[in-house]
Order: structure tokens, then sequence, then C-alpha cells
């Protein structure tokens, strides 16, 4: 069995909760959130425009039938 050695978080992955470092992870980890919200509204305003696009369009050629 091998012996159990103590863990130790460096400061990329654990920074003083009230340190500058620490607060800079937590607005990049924001950020980053921030980014890939937007991105996903921007995915699913893509979408929403496009059904909304053929919808119209099915709509169109059934009055000229």
């Amino acid at each position: 069995m091998l012996p159990t050695l103590p863990t130790l978080a460096c400061a990329t992955c654990l920074a003083d909760k009230g340190s500058l470092v620490g607060q800079a992870q937590g607005f990049a980890i924001l950020t980053m959130l921030g980014v890939l919200a937007f991105m996903f509204l921007c995915g699913g305003g893509v979408v929403f425009t496009l059904v909304r696009r053929q919808k119209k369009h099915a709509a169109t050629l059934a009055a000229a039938i």
C-alpha cells in the first residue's frame, strides 16, 4: 500500500479568496461563462430565425397554390 501524501493546490488551482489573484480568477470564470452564454444565444437566434423564415416561406408557397 502506498503512503498517502498531502495534496496541495498551486495558485493556479486555488488562490486565496481575498487576494487579487483569486478575484481575477473568479472574474475570468464569469467572463468565460458570459462568452459561452452569448454563443449559445447566438446559435439559438440563428435557429429561431431559420425556423421563422421556413414557416413564412411555407405559408407563401401554400398561398400561391
